[in-house]
């Protein structure tokens, strides 16, 4: 039993030193040549995306990023062979595995599945039958056969399912280990790498993706953070135009491509600038969020409606598998619900009233901007027309 301790401790031993070996200087700056190999694919596809955001340039953008892991480890590649003649291929092949990991899970792009499928089948037929026959073994073949298909399985997972294990850590954990385990299992039977240094690699990349995987989570929650600042209206803390802008057009698409049925609703406060000149601008802020209130309860209900405060004193309300019958009924509750406000203020106590357009889409709706348009011409037409009116399809339909 003490033979077998003193064993156990010889092997965890040498693992350790060789494990802390695999970080040398070279070793830690090549990984810092990797971070800088994704900020700047990250940067270029970013740019590419702002330039062609039109419709024909879909399936291009598409190519791009499904090639992006091969260019990247191009760059890595050249790296490596300028610094040392690629002497050390071997022990930072888990950087290349590292990216591909990455843009795999970043980017949920098919087509890499379909590539790292090819290049993985390529290194199996260098690796296996590039040494001479006699110098194949069945056992050898058989692992580097299973390694292919689960370097192909786990691509086709790690793609499908990026989102689920981006948030899962477990989930991220458990896949990182089994895409680097089943490339490290194909490359080892060729080039008779020892088990303990197969391992360490792995631990190796284990710690390295972690550490980029921390330092995307911290990034990614400040930018989410930015973007709900951005999405938010600071003073009604209803969803901004910048989201409404986003929101209508998402929801425009799909009623042009007939997967939902769609109504708008557009609303504006009445004589809101009276409101303002007479009683000041902090009793006007507190009309907006006693009407932003008004509103939002009475569209709690309804599954599919989206509420917005698209500038000044106009709110907007985007309705999915609404027909003009709902979208007329809410409208009708929330002029009812605006009415019953009662603001106090040093000058006395005054209502407020709200006019308010609906709308459905129709065909003739070419554009988005179409759409709103009459929208807002019904908004119009009751404004005109006495104001605290609900216009719609151009008829006032509470008198």
């Amino acid at each position: 039993m003490r033979g077998i301790s003193v064993i156990k401790m010889t092997i965890i031993s040498e693992f350790f030193s060789i494990f802390f070996g695999l970080f040398n200087l070279t070793s830690v700056f090549s990984f810092f040549i990797v971070v800088g190999i994704i900020s700047l694919c990250c940067m270029i596809l970013n740019a590419m995306a702002s330039a062609f955001q039109t419709k024909k340039y879909e399936n291009f953008l598409h190519f791009i990023r499904s090639f992006v892991p091969l260019f990247s480890i191009f760059m890595l590649q050249s790296y490596l062979l300028s610094i040392d003649s690629y002497t050390q291929w071997l022990t930072e092949c888990n950087l290349q595995v590292l990216l591909w990991f990455y843009f795999l899970l970043m980017l949920n792009e098919r087509g890499q599945v379909y590539i790292l499928t090819l290049v993985a089948t390529i290194f199996f037929i260098n690796f296996n039958f590039n040494r001479g026959i006699h110098d194949i073994t069945p056992l050898s073949l058989a692992i580097a056969v299973i390694s292919l298909l689960v370097i192909a399985v786990s691509a086709f997972v790690i793609q499908k399912y990026s989102v689920a294990i981006i948030e899962n850590k477990l989930l991220f954990v458990i896949a990182m280990i089994v895409f680097a385990t089943s490339w490290g299992l194909l490359i080892l039977p060729s080039q008779e790498l020892d088990v303990l240094l197969f391992i360490a690699l792995i631990c190796k990349l284990i710690v390295y993706m972690t550490c980029i995987h921390l330092v995307n989570s911290v990034g990614r929650i400040q930018y989410e953070a930015l973007i709900e600042r951005i999405n938010t209206d600071f003073l009604t803390q209803l969803s901004s135009r910048t989201a409404f802008e986003k929101s209508f057009d998402q929801s425009f698409k799909a009623a042009k491509n007939k997967t939902i049925q769609l109504a708008f609703i557009i609303l504006d406060i009445d004589n809101f600038k009276l409101v303002n000149d007479t009683y000041g601008h902090l009793i006007g802020d507190a009309v907006l969020k006693e009407v932003s209130h008004a509103i939002r309860e009475n569209i709690v209900n309804y599954k599919g409606a989206e509420l917005f405060r698209i500038g000044g004193e106009e709110f907007g309300i985007i309705l999915e598998n609404t027909d003009y019958a709902e979208a007329q009924k809410m409208s009708l509750n929330i002029l009812k619900a605006v009415n019953e406000l009662s603001v106090n203020t040093d000058k006395g106590t005054f209502g407020v009233t709200i006019s308010i357009g609906v709308a459905e889409w129709h065909e003739k709706d070419k554009t988005k901007e179409m759409f709103y348009n009459r929208a807002e011409s019904y908004l119009y037409f009751a404004k005109n027309n006495g104001k605290n009116a609900v216009t719609v399809d151009g008829v006032i339909v509470n008198r």
